[in-house]
């Protein structure tokens, strides 16, 4: 019942992290992809789409080498090779670090300040 993630067979995945219904994974280039539900803007692909089948790169932060990813419920973060915090998603609860609880969905990737 186990089934191979084709889309991703041409690039050399290191981690994954998985949310309540969406996933992550960071390649060895540092290239992230994510798949899943985007309700909350979780998946960080700028689309509003509410699904997404099939791993799409996260275009906005192509070019920054990533060497961590984490997932929540409905919110995702990445770590890059520099240290920086990107934090997408929902933040109900300030839970992207952003110094804010504002109930709208964030559909664009934040640097999260003083990290």
């Amino acid at each position: 019942f186990y089934r191979l993630v084709k889309e991703l067979g041409n690039h050399d995945v290191v981690q994954i992290a998985c949310g309540d219904q969406h996933a992550m994974a960071l390649t060895r280039g540092g290239e992230l992809f994510t798949w899943g539900q985007n309700t909350h803007g979780q998946l960080g692909v700028g689309s509003q789409a509410t699904l997404t089948l099939q791993p799409q790169l996260v275009e906005r932060l192509k070019g920054i080498p990533l060497a961590h990813i984490a997932a929540g419920g409905a919110h995702s973060a990445a770590v890059s090779l520099s240290g920086a915090v990107y934090s997408w998603g929902k933040n109900d609860f300030g839970q992207l670090g952003l110094g804010d609880t504002q109930g709208k969905e964030r559909q664009q990737l934040e640097d999260v300040p003083g990290l």
